[in-house]
């Protein structure tokens, strides 16, 4: 995973509390000048923190669902750096890899719905891939909503969504901050650093602001690669799997008018790894369970063939509020393009029994996906007198995509076998696709009495996938073609919900809602190789496979927020069910190749339980409990699973647990520390695992680990300066399996994992 930097983070302060959707980064910097520095001058668990999950401005603990908020202050005190660092820490959130190569492969699941586009990931107004792990933004606050919000959020939001809300310019002050960090990793050579900084520019007072952010990182590589015969002699190659990161962010916010303001945006990121920060796992072809557990940092081969993955990704957007007396009217307009690269090494795939079985010849395979989008989102947000409250919107999405393996040659193939194949091209395919998404939604509240509210919600879809596929090679039998179609889908997204507010910050809450996933294109199944027949002994035809249809699920939710003693304590409970319809799945053939289709159903239930305890002054206390069992109920001849079996990807257990305690060392002088423990039970992964002679699935395990960061330091007038010590177990997670670019070797997988025992240092200053 990457490295320790700190992502450009903010502390969350008083001002973060206003009723304002985002917050600038002057009222940020502001505030936290004016209060000491190293000192709460706002709790990060305070239960007043304000989130917009349900597209207004109300205090978390008013929101009538299951939502961790996790602010800025929050991730400065913990040394977060990347996805990993706090999505470990929520409950009920899970994540593996479940897409070839490095960058791009990450999917996120929210209470047992797992795999590909089942979760909902945004930067502020737009919705992005999930697999992004953005440095260059300035977080105010990460929502993570459980359970479907297809009303609101529409497709892929089916498990959750996942939000990550930025600072927006501030047109009064001219305020900023520059931080760097320099860090060392167990089993590297080189250390890692990070610098990145931010200044907001009033460029004319009260009514235009500018926004300019920054970031410079590498984190040197953990691996090292052994080349040469297991006999033989060897050479050992040094820092396999560093990274850098480069990005920039630029806003500007047009206040036209004291009600209408603009705010046109460009950021950019590009990210480039040398080598696959994979960990090789002994596995077998046994009857048994396989154990993933990634001990060795030793990546062992017969040649240097050389593997990389490059991104680097675009979002521009185009935000308009105007607020009037009856609410808030919002345009959001955004594009998004996206380049990724992968190389991976297949020496070891291609020399196997189960490819060609030649002597081993130095060789790799590419992918590149390219993604280029356009989202148009109108909405409206009432403010009215009385007991009723509306949002209500239209959506548009556009995405075009191509996801190709350009031509894979290993020359001399042919002669090998006396000219049988006619040709040294392995593989290559192209398949782009086209996907449109319309949508209208609203959503209603209605206060039946004094406390109890009734909402009800719906969203209208219609769903358009445009594909054709070109593909060639020995490996799918030469020349194959998917002529272009088009599917469509169309439905409707309900909502229901009651919620009782016994006082401000304590409430209890019932939710009944849908969710759905879009359907999807496959790759060329050839007639060839028998997998015609097999697809007959389905009941299918190549056209049958050449789609995959829409999945959905059905929630139900009950829970509970409480604020005690003075608001010193909250305490949230959530309960839950869901049923998994139609699951888009993969549906393996004899031959050899598989697809995705709609095969069976599952059943996730469970529960969330979050404390935050302010015992005095200085002292933090957190914690958070998730427990969930998804379990398959109905399956489908060709797919790994039966009744009962696991869901792939989602641990039973999450628990988190930090403590943050702050007091004054002298009259200038503050001093402030910080302690978390994170521990995920074990998940089963099925990505690459193999079925026995009736077709039921040998489980690989991710076994279960903790994490421990520790971080202290002190601060005096506008700087800070800290040490920190990440993963100090130097604890090697699991975290999956990775889907290989061409096939699994025999009897190694490759485990993607964290990063190991990182002890740094890290300076901050605010002006």
């Amino acid at each position: 995973m990457a490295g320790t930097a700190t992502v450009t983070l903010f502390a969350q302060t008083a001002a973060a509390q206003s009723t304002a959707p985002e917050t600038s980064q002057a009222s940020i910097e502001a505030s936290k000048q004016a209060g000491s520095p190293g000192t709460d001058t706002a709790d990060p668990n305070s239960a007043d923190i304000v989130v917009t999950a349900t597209r207004r401005s109300e205090s978390v603990q008013n929101v009538p669902l299951s939502i961790t908020a996790v602010t800025s202050e929050s991730l400065e005190r913990k040394a977060a750096t990347n996805f990993f660092d706090y999505g470990s820490s929520i409950p009920n959130l899970s994540f593996g890899n479940t897409a070839e190569g490095t960058t791009g492969a990450r999917t996120i699941a929210i209470r047992g719905i797992s795999d590909r586009n089942t979760t909902g990931f945004y930067i502020d107004e737009t919705p992005v891939a999930e697999s992004l792990d953005p440095r260059i933004i300035d977080v105010n606050r990460i929502e993570v909503l459980r359970g479907p919000q297809g009303t609101l959020y529409g497709a892929r939001s089916m498990g959750g969504t996942v939000r990550l809300i930025t600072i927006q310019p501030d047109v009064d002050r001219l305020a900023g901050r520059v931080h760097g960090s320099l860090s060392t990793t167990d089993g590297t050579d080189k250390a890692n650093y990070s610098l990145d900084g931010a200044i907001n520019i009033p460029v004319v007072a009260e009514r235009i602001g500018l926004r300019i952010v920054g970031v410079r990182e590498y984190n040197a590589g953990y691996f090292k690669r052994v080349v040469g015969p297991t006999a033989g002699q060897t050479t050992t190659i040094d820092n396999v799997g560093d990274s850098k990161v480069n990005g920039v962010s630029a806003a500007l916010l047009f206040k036209i008018t004291d009600n209408f303001s603009v705010t046109p945006r460009v950021l950019y990121q590009q990210t480039s790894v040398n080598g696959f920060p994979f960990a090789d796992v002994a596995v077998t072809n046994g009857s048994a369970p396989t154990i993933l557990r990634p001990d060795a940092l030793l990546q062992r081969r017969l040649f240097n063939v050389p593997e990389f993955s490059r991104d680097k990704w675009l979002l521009a957007t185009y935000d308009m509020k105007l607020s009037t007396g009856i609410g808030t009217f919002t345009s959001s307009t955004s594009y998004f393009r996206r380049r990724s690269r992968d190389v991976e090494d297949q020496t070891d795939f291609i020399a196997s029994p189960g490819a060609f079985g030649i002597a081993p010849v130095p060789t790799s395979i590419e992918i590149d996906s390219r993604t280029n989008a356009f989202t148009q989102e109108l909405r409206f947000a009432s403010d009215l007198r009385g007991p009723f409250q509306i949002v209500t919107g239209v959506f548009f999405n556009r995405t075009s995509s191509n996801r190709s393996f350009p031509p894979n040659i290993i020359s001399g193939l042919d002669a090998l076998f006396n000219g049988a194949f006619g040709t040294d091209l392995v593989y290559q395919t192209q398949t782009p696709i086209v996907q449109k998404d319309y949508a209208a939604y609203a959503e209603g509240t209605l206060e039946v009495v004094s406390g109890l509210k009734a909402i009800v919600g719906a969203r209208v879809f219609k769903v358009e996938t445009t594909s054709e596929t070109m593909s060639d090679g020995i490996a799918v039998g030469g020349p194959t073609t998917i002529p272009r179609q088009t599917i469509k889908e169309d439905g409707i997204q309900p909502k229901f919900s009651l919620q009782y507010q016994i006082a401000p910050g304590n409430q209890v809450y019932a939710v009944a809602a849908k969710g759905f996933r879009p359907g999807g294109v496959n790759g060329v199944i050839p007639t060839a190789l028998g997998c015609a027949a097999n697809l007959q002994a389905l009941g299918l035809s190549p056209s049958d496979a050449a789609f995959y249809g829409s999945d959905s699920v059905w929630s139900y939710e009950a829970g509970a927020k409480t604020t005690l003693l003075d608001r010193k304590v909250t305490a949230n409970i959530s309960g839950f069910r869901i049923d998994w319809d139609d699951i888009q799945q993969r549906i393996q053939l004899q031959c050899g190749f598989g697809f995705r289709g709609n095969a069976g159903k599952a059943r996730s239930q469970g529960l969330e339980l979050e404390l935050t305890a302010r015992p005095f002054s200085g002292l933090s206390l957190t914690g958070g409990l998730g427990y969930t069992d998804a379990r398959f109920t109905t399956t489908t001849p060709g797919t790994k699973f039966t009744k009962g079996d696991r869901v792939p990807q989602v641990p039973r257990y999450t628990l988190n647990l930090g403590a943050d305690y702050t007091a004054p060392i002298t009259a200038n002088l503050n001093g402030f520390a910080h302690a978390d423990f994170s521990y995920v039970s074990d998940s089963i992964s099925a990505l690459n695992a193999n079925t026995d002679a009736s077709g039921r699935l040998i489980p690989r395990i991710r076994p279960s680990y903790s994490i421990v960061n520790l971080r202290g330091g002190v601060a005096f007038g506008n700087q800070e300066v800290a040490v920190f010590v990440k993963n100090v177990a130097d604890e090697r997670a699991s975290l999956g399996d990775a889907l290989a670019v061409a096939a699994e070797a025999p009897n190694r997988a490759r485990v993607s994992i964290n990063q190991p025992r990182t002890i740094g240092i890290e300076l901050r200053r605010r002006f």
